[in-house]
């Protein structure tokens, strides 16, 4: 899977745009088998996003999963996201985005029965979309490990701004470094109320250890001097959640 992965993500000329245009994250809780439920995301569903993405339906699609340190299952937690992008909100409100609607145009019978029978063994109890618009981003490929940041930064136009001015920069020219493979800002569009972040940033690497050392400081110095990140977003970060990525759709 990291060879197809590395090998047929983005060129170097998307490297410094808005990779995601408008994506969308999908929290879901999933109780029951999961190897199941994985089972039929990775061998199944993507198969039909795929599909998508190469259609130009959608830009985008990646399945990933919660890491939690302890291995212990907080049920008050979603245990799985889904990435998708699309080129514009446009596009993300058509009807062509459900893709998943076209399985059966794409799996076999045999395939669809497979399903049908793994689905009987977990329940899907909980989930949550959220949309965003990919203000800035850098992607050389991707990686196993990502995190992601919110935030509700008192500056929201600073807070975007410097990132663009300041954090691009280092990370363009610092990422090799830290085996970091993918990163950006999401400016929140739905939905909006004073219960969410209005923000996502992300740090994706090839592993774990490459993660846990960017997260304790090691590596290249950041420009903090010439940051305003504490006027900004003087709380800092909400929340910061690792997820590990099972699956890819990507145009190949």
């Amino acid at each position: 899977m990291k060879k197809l992965l590395l090998s047929v993500f983005f060129v170097s000329s998307l490297a410094t745009s808005q990779v995601y245009q408008t994506f969308s994250m999908h929290f879901v809780r999933v109780e029951g088998d999961l190897e199941a439920f994985e089972k039929v995301q990775t061998m199944y569903m993507q198969k039909v996003a795929q599909n998508s993405v190469e259609k130009g339906d959608i830009v985008f699609w990646a399945f990933l999963k919660r890491i939690g340190m302890d291995n212990i299952d907080d049920e008050k937690k979603k245990n799985y996201l889904f990435v998708q992008s699309n080129k514009d909100v446009t596009a993300m409100l058509s009807d062509k985005n459900r893709w998943w609607e076209n399985a059966p145009n794409i799996l076999s019978k045999e395939e669809q029965e497979l399903v049908a029978a793994l689905e009987n063994s977990y329940t899907w109890t909980e989930d949550s979309r959220h949309i965003f618009v990919d203000e800035i981003s850098i992607a050389k490929g991707l990686g196993s490990f990502i995190q992601f940041n919110f935030a509700r930064p008192k500056n929201l136009n600073g807070f975007i701004s410097e990132n663009k001015s300041l954090w691009k920069n280092f990370f363009s020219t610092n990422m090799d470094k830290m085996n970091m493979v993918n990163w950006g800002v999401g400016r929140r569009i739905a939905p909006l109320s004073s219960e969410w972040s209005t923000v996502v940033t992300w740090d994706m690497f090839k592993s774990m250890e490459d993660l846990m050392k960017y997260r304790v400081g090691e590596g290249p110095n950041p420009p903090s001097s010439k940051s305003k990140m504490s006027s900004y977003n003087p709380d800092g970060f909400r929340n910061q959640v690792i997820f590990q990525a099972l699956k890819f759709a990507v145009k190949q």
